[in-house]
């Protein structure tokens, strides 16, 4: 099989986990990274979160890459039922041929469903069925809450263990990370974007992450999920599930 795909390598590098599985016919291998450490690793064994799109890396067994040949970049992939379901893919390069590496690597795809139940994506080439893999989803019922707390003047972070509550000193940068859970309380496979408010409102700022100054312009990073406690007293972090019903909270007391 070849090694792993310089684009599955990148994203492994910025997750911890994975959970991974061939493909019924046994030509492809599927592979999806985690922010998190999930609770099953054989994709056919668990469920993913609905609501949010996922990236999956494919790279082809033995048996595939003989079959295959140089035409791997043609692999189209379609996902069945239809409905509920959104799957893309990039197109293959247009100067596939022998001499280009590209055309001997499958395409990875994203795949987003809304409603809980099981998909089949089929990879296809030549109009022919090349491999297939049946993925399970499922709503979230509730969100742990991954964090970590900066103290002022602090380099590194610390991470909070438990469900809280947590004493914290004014001025602490507060990072975050959703964990989606089934009814079951385990993990589902999937990243998810999420919302944060507190209560009261007043008692937090949200973070500007500043990468880079220059007498012109100030750049900065928002997607990065923290914020900071800038008021004394009790207040509650709630973490929202943008696409599903469930919700993560917390108790801070900010000394």
């Amino acid at each position: 099989m070849r090694p792993l795909l310089p684009a599955l390598l990148l994203l492994a590098a910025c997750g911890v986990d994975s959970a991974t599985a061939n493909g019924e016919l046994g030509r492809m291998q599927f592979t999806l990274i985690s922010d998190y450490y999930l609770s099953e690793h054989d994709l056919t064994d668990a469920s993913l979160v609905t609501g949010h799109e996922q990236y999956f890396g494919v790279e082809l067994t033995g048996d595939g890459e003989d079959l295959a040949g140089h035409e791997a970049d043609e692999i189209e992939y379609v996902v069945v039922p239809e409905d509920g379901a959104s799957l893309s893919q990039p197109g293959p390069d247009d100067d596939s041929g022998e001499d280009d590496g590209d055309a001997e690597l499958p395409p990875n795809f994203q795949i987003t469903v809304t409603d809980p139940g099981d998909y089949q994506v089929e990879a296809r080439l030549r109009g022919e069925t090349f491999d297939r893999i049946t993925l399970g989803f499922d709503t979230p019922a509730s969100l742990e809450l991954v964090l970590y707390v900066r103290e002022p003047w602090a380099q590194e972070f610390q991470d909070l263990a438990g469900a809280g509550p947590f004493t914290v000193r004014e001025g602490s940068q507060l990072a975050w990370l959703p964990v989606p859970l089934g009814t079951t309380g385990d993990r589902l496979l999937g990243d998810i974007e999420a919302t944060m408010s507190a209560d009261p409102s007043e008692a937090v700022v949200p973070a500007a992450n500043v990468e880079h100054v220059n007498e012109d312009e100030v750049q900065t990073f928002f997607r990065a999920d923290s914020l900071y406690f800038i008021e004394p007293g009790d207040v509650m972090v709630t973490v929202t599930d943008i696409a599903n019903p469930a919700v993560g909270e917390v108790l801070f007391t900010v000394e």
